[in-house]
């Protein structure tokens, strides 16, 4: 799915020459038709739509004389019949949407990357966990083992004591 764009680049020095030989009106018309393609998806109008975009009631001798005179050179005809664009806009919107593409790309790749390491450091934790297979139970049963075997090892001292004194008064 295509998404809408809401800015484009407007290049001063470019806007300045193109504009030079505008009135005021026309440059506030020329604004908002470019401001007004931009958001449409194919950045074209309809021809039949400009005069109220610029705020002209209707189709009538000053619309026409500045359309024509001033407006028409700064814009093409579109591939629908009765819509126009601009080139400069459509290649500025083209720029826009190859680097969103560009970016999503790289988006997902990062998400597959992400999910990729994930997994290698989870299956890494587990293997070393499976190797020394050590748990709090085995190392509480290790510890009690080594107090038991320290006692044990205490009483087996004092029976061996015994048990020599026994031999040796037996004789």
């Amino acid at each position: 799915m295509q998404e809408k764009s809401f800015f484009f680049g407007l290049y001063c020095a470019d806007f300045l020459v193109d504009t030079n030989h505008l009135s005021n009106q026309a440059v506030g018309c020329y604004i908002k038709l470019l401001c007004r393609m931009f958001l449409e998806r194919n950045c074209a109008l309809q021809y039949k739509h400009a005069h109220k975009i610029c705020g002209f009631a209707s189709e009538g001798k000053n619309w026409k004389t500045l359309w024509s005179e001033e407006l028409e050179p700064l814009f093409i005809p579109s591939k629908d019949k009765g819509f126009f664009t601009n080139k400069r806009l459509v290649q500025e919107k083209n720029k826009i949407d190859n680097i969103r593409q560009r970016r999503s790309e790289a988006g997902k790749l990062g998400a597959i990357a992400k999910r990729q390491y994930r997994v290698k450091r989870a299956k890494a934790n587990a293997s070393s966990l499976v190797k020394h297979n050590i748990s709090n139970i085995d190392i509480e049963i290790d510890n009690n083992t080594k107090v038991i075997d320290k006692f044990s090892s205490i009483n087996k001292d004092k029976d061996h004591i015994k048990a020599n004194d026994v031999l040796n008064k037996q004789g």
